[in-house]
């Protein structure tokens, strides 16, 4: 199984999944300009600025496709500056990983156990996902590939059931309440929430076919665009602009409003679980990054697990810290803030400045791969 590598079917599978688990959750998109029946066209507008932010990574990755990301970056910087900035983008992936583990445990706490200590459901989630990360990479991609069918099949059948409920009119007229300044700062701010192309980038070692990164990336882009507005649509249709945009969690609302046979409460069960198995894979891979470079720095074998030990640890602690202290976490707009910089930072400006250190050195280091 180690030397085995991602199909291409389930490198977009996974991320279609775990980019499903933010579009459902406190849907953060109707937390930025317009605030209004335009937020859709918000969204459409922010794959733009996405495909800009991700065009340095984008490069770096069909580099990178004929070596490892460590001998890749060690050839450009040298072993000390590589090792840094690995440094960095363990710090990178742990923040990411404590970010969606508190935002998890609200909504557990929310939804279905609402007795329930905060700390006990973080404990809970992150042992799960430390026996995930600890079978590999491969494990964690064909458990997602398994429940891609199920997951979707469950969204859908959760959005024709309350479609009923869904008023089409509050969508008319456009562009009334919304000014173009407005529409492309919310959709700047969208695309710093996107940050599916670090991902593929570190993953490129591990695919099949190396070359897919590109294709993979717009296709999971305009698969994860038309969901999220799918469901932009049917919540804020059902509750309304202004009580969708300040529910802390709008789609489950708009889930228990379907009123089946009385079944009203299993319903709301299955959202979450739906929920739960979709952001677990992206916890999964955020520590299995976050491993697999602090392996590399400390030069461990593939198999060491004292490293995942050690992540995962720091990302519990900070995350039971965080939910002890602010137990809402879903209301974090000040946190939102430092992402949005962290964003700037580990998406554009690093890899801008490691394409720019590429042209510069690409002859001597293609010199050497010859």
């Amino acid at each position: 199984m180690q030397n085995e590598k991602i199909p291409t079917r389930q490198l977009i599978g996974f991320f279609i999944v775990s980019r499903l688990s933010f579009s459902i959750s406190n849907i953060a998109a109707m937390h930025v300009p317009p605030y209004n029946q335009d937020q859709w066209i918000m969204v459409i507008v922010s794959a733009i600025y996405i495909i800009i932010a991700s065009i340095p990574l984008l490069f770096l990755a069909n580099r990178i496709k004929n070596d490892t990301v460590k001998d890749f970056m060690k050839s450009l910087y040298g072993k000390t500056i590589s090792k840094i900035l690995g440094l960095f983008y363990v710090i990178y992936f742990i923040i990411q990983a404590i970010n969606i583990l508190t935002l998890q445990t609200e909504l557990v706490t929310t939804s279905i156990l609402p007795e329930s200590s905060n700390a006990l459901v973080t404990t809970l989630m992150i042992i799960v996902c430390i026996y995930m990360t600890s079978r590999g990479i491969i494990v964690i991609f064909r458990a997602v590939d398994l429940f891609v069918p199920i997951i979707y099949s469950f969204l859908i059948v959760l959005i024709l059931l309350g479609v009923n409920n869904v008023d089409l009119s509050l969508f008319s007229p456009v562009f009334v309440d919304s000014s173009l300044l407005e529409l492309n700062k919310g959709a700047i701010m969208m695309a710093s929430m996107y940050n599916d192309i670090i991902v593929i980038a570190m993953l490129i070692p591990e695919l099949e076919n190396k070359s897919i990164s590109t294709k993979a990336f717009f296709s999971i882009l305009i698969v994860n665009i038309v969901t999220l507005n799918i469901i932009i649509i049917v919540t804020q249709g059902a509750l309304g602009i202004e009580y969708s945009r300040h529910s802390l969690f709008p789609f489950l609302i708009y889930v228990k409003l379907i009123d089946v046979a009385n079944i009203i409460e299993r319903i709301a069960a299955i959202f979450v679980l739906m929920w739960l198995i979709a952001v677990t894979s992206r916890i999964n891979i955020t520590l299995y990054l976050a491993t697999k470079i602090f392996r590399d720095i400390f030069e461990k074998e593939k198999d060491d697990k004292l490293m995942l030990f050690v992540v995962s640890v720091i990302v519990w602690l900070v995350s039971v810290a965080i939910t002890w202290v602010r137990p809402v976490v879903g209301t974090r707009e000040d946190l939102n803030s430092y992402l949005t910089i962290i964003f700037v930072i580990f998406i554009i400006v690093i890899p801008t400045i490691t394409c720019l250190v590429y042209f510069f050195k690409r002859k001597s280091i293609n010199k050497s791969d010859n």
